[in-house]
């Protein structure tokens, strides 16, 4: 039965079923406005840089929850994805202070396998994973993600929900939008059906965490 689906889900998506690193050639940055119960309270920015035989993602993550002027809940992340041409992740780094606790993941491709040091976990690694950063929409195809934040490996269950037309910085845009549910995890995603970069995300946790388009280009 889930090779049934898995074939159903190249069949109707086949840019996806293909799709490599290539699709986001185009893209310099990627900058979220992050809300928590529909208060605005920080940022995402990603940022793509390229070399001859790399590409680079910078992940940067910032949001202050406060009431009364009060902070309750700060967070500061920065994470390095490191590709090849071929969209193979090479290195993984990141730093976390989640509430004052320092938390960090270290990923390295070693042979066929990945070395992994972080918060969560140390070992190796040698199943097919993403990192948890939604840009990448290879991440739909997984059943695997590490948490780019404690190195936490969780598996997880990708749904298609729907086709949903969107404004994207006040243009309708037509998206694709997936349920992702797995350990501590329960996330929806909309991704722009044009070339699949990540547009909205939704996050269910201790609340509703919204991350909107600021900036796409």
């Amino acid at each position: 039965m889930r090779k049934i689906l898995l074939i159903i889900f190249i069949f109707l998506f086949p840019g996806i079923s293909v799709a490599h690193i290539e699709h986001y050639a185009h893209l310099n940055v990627i900058k979220f406005n992050i809300f928590f119960n529909e208060s605005k309270v920080g940022y995402h920015h990603i940022f793509f840089t390229r070399s001859k035989d790399n590409i680079i993602v910078n992940n940067k993550i910032n949001f202050d929850i406060r009431k009364l002027g009060i902070s309750f809940y700060k967070y500061i992340s920065d994470g390095t994805e490191i590709y090849d041409q071929q969209g193979k992740l090479l290195s993984f780094n990141s730093k976390t202070s989640d509430n004052n606790t320092d938390k960090f993941c270290n990923i390295k491709k070693e042979a066929n396998t990945y070395k992994i040091e972080g918060t969560k976990f140390n070992g190796y690694l040698d199943k097919d994973f993403l990192i948890s950063s939604y840009w990448n929409h290879e991440i739909l195809k997984k059943t695997i993600q590490v948490s780019g934040i404690s190195c936490s490996i969780r598996n997880q269950k990708v749904t298609f929900i729907k086709n949903e037309t969107i404004a994207i910085q006040g243009i309708p845009t037509e998206s694709l939008v997936f349920d992702i549910q797995g350990d501590n995890l329960n996330t929806q995603v909309w991704f722009r059906k044009k070339d699949m970069a990540i547009v909205r995300q939704v996050l269910n946790r201790s609340g509703v965490w919204l991350y909107e388009i600021e900036e796409l280009n």
